[in-house]
């Protein structure tokens, strides 16, 4: 298993050109004053029903938010380097002006072959057998398709990575 910063947590790398969609992985991975309300009601449900809160505690991620391939590279590499490499990262398949997402997946699996490599993408121009092809091993590839459930998908991650 990988060296984490945090102990409790699960670093995941996030690139994504669309500051919209970087703040709903936010989000989602428990960065937010939404999710901050999202616990307030869940303490509450737990007071009302006579639960424990805590049984359904959340997952904690160390998230890391970029909007370029390039930039999720440098910082792939700087974290590997560190000791602290990432478990997961998520690429946008398309990130224009820069270099896409498979190819920074494909860069980033040169230097960090344990990663869990997570594709998201709104159009059906890359397909998996291709993805599998440029950025393998397929058992730790992913691939998802916008709109997504950014909930789900953080679930998704944590059943990735296992529990910590």
């Amino acid at each position: 298993m990988k060296t984490q910063v945090n102990d409790d947590s699960i670093r995941v790398l996030i690139a994504d050109d669309d500051e919209h969609i970087l703040q709903c992985y936010r989000e989602a991975f428990g960065e937010s004053e939404a999710t901050d309300y999202m616990k307030a009601l869940d303490a509450l449900d737990a007071e009302l029903f006579d639960v424990d809160s805590d049984s359904g505690a959340a997952q904690k991620f160390d998230i890391v938010a970029c909007s370029q391939g390039q930039d999720a590279i440098n910082r792939a590499k700087e974290a590997a380097n560190d000791g602290h490499p990432f478990d997961v990262i998520i690429l946008d398949v398309r990130m224009p002006p820069g270099i896409d997402g498979v190819e920074a997946g494909s860069q980033i699996r040169a230097f960090d072959p344990d990663v869990e490599i997570v594709f998201v993408t709104g159009f059906s121009d890359v397909r998996r057998d291709e993805l599998e092809r440029r950025v393998p091993p397929p058992m730790k590839l992913h691939y998802f398709n916008k709109p997504l459930s950014f909930m789900k998908l953080a679930e998704d991650v944590a059943g990735m990575v296992g529990t910590h």
